[in-house]
């Protein structure tokens, strides 16, 4: 591997937390900056672009206290300027009454380098599981 793709892999690894710290941060700048403008978006929060799903998001956010999305067994294939990733997220997601849902996904994306960096161009989110836990009663 050359050092350049080994920046490369370092630099989406890094765009792939800026998402996750985003969304946990609700944060939607943050969230918006990891994307080409006008990228492709498929899944749970919007089928169109990147708006339709930041703006379904936003309305998201307002349902849960908290969330933390951990990014785990990423894989990635780099040609030139383009690549293309699949990543699985554990998402925990609290509700104001205690109880936690979570939901374990794949994001599978392509990316382009641009002018400013690495930036997803289109996302699908694929749904694997999801569980919740109700409150204990104490």
């Amino acid at each position: 591997m050359t050092d350049a793709e080994a920046n490369d892999r370092v630099a989406i690894r890094e765009l792939l937390l800026r998402y996750a710290r985003g969304v946990d941060a609700r944060d939607l700048a943050l969230v918006d900056s990891c994307f080409a403008p006008g990228a492709g978006y498929r899944g749970a929060l919007a089928t169109g672009t990147i708006a339709d799903a930041l703006a379904a998001l936003s309305t998201a956010m307002h349902r849960y206290s908290a969330t933390r999305h951990a990014i785990t067994a990423h894989t990635l294939a780099i040609d030139g300027d383009a690549a293309r990733s699949s990543a699985d997220c554990t998402a925990q997601h609290w509700l104001p009454d205690g109880s936690c849902r979570t939901v374990r996904v794949r994001y599978h994306d392509e990316l382009a380098r641009g002018p400013d960096g690495w930036r997803i161009t289109r996302r699908e989110v694929e749904q694997v599981r999801t569980r919740s836990e109700e409150v204990p009663d104490v």
